[in-house]
């Protein structure tokens, strides 16, 4: 039987569904377990809008390979932190502060071009980064708000972060920092990233 990247993301996505339902017999919070089933549904999210949008026409199926292993990677990341690797592993969560939004921006911006280009909207290099750092600092702030709203008046210990005052800001410090790289990033390499739509 042949291995390719959607049965990979579809065991993954099965796994984490697992994880989420032995967590619901082992007392764990009901914020935990739903954060589980959303990892586990969220990752279908980049070949959902593949298809949504018709996006076959400029990104090849290899390439939404690429795109799925990134993605993936991101939430892995915030998986593995939540099972044992923010108890264990020092800063490791500011790690996956850092390295989530430098990759989700990167991928946004893929994103953001292959719609302009199916909706045949021009744009720049400066219009993509600009669009790619609204999009990710409002989504970094939401979360890191969200974050502050369950462990501060919901009193869950969910995100690790009771007894550290100053989780949040350092949190929005560490992914604000990944920010100018990058910006930089897709900037200088936007066209070898957008030659890659062409099959």
């Amino acid at each position: 039987m042949k291995i390719t990247i959607r049965k990979v993301i579809n065991s993954l996505s099965v796994v984490v569904g697992i994880v989420a339902i032995a967590f619901l017999f082992t007392g764990h919070s009901i914020f935990v377990i739903l954060g589980y089933l959303s990892f586990a549904a969220v990752l279908f999210l980049p070949r959902i809008i593949y298809r949504r949008l018709n996006l076959h026409e400029n990104i090849s199926n290899e390439f939404l390979d690429w795109i799925e292993i990134s993605f993936s990677t991101v939430v892995s990341l915030s998986v593995l932190g939540y099972l044992w690797l923010f108890d264990t592993l020092y800063d490791y969560d500011t790690y996956v502060h850092f390295f989530t939004p430098l990759f989700l921006f990167i991928l946004f911006a893929i994103f953001f071009k292959a719609t302009t280009t199916h909706f045949k909207i021009k744009t720049t290099k400066s219009d993509i980064v600009l669009a790619s750092l609204v999009a990710i600092t409002s989504l970094l702030l939401f979360w890191e708000l969200l974050e502050y709203f369950i462990t501060i008046y919901l009193h869950k210990n969910m995100f690790f972060t009771i007894g550290e005052p100053n989780d949040t800001l350092y949190d929005v410090l560490s992914g604000f920092m990944s920010l100018p790289l990058a910006s930089i990033l897709v900037y200088k390499y936007s066209d070898w990233f957008f030659d890659k739509f062409n099959k």
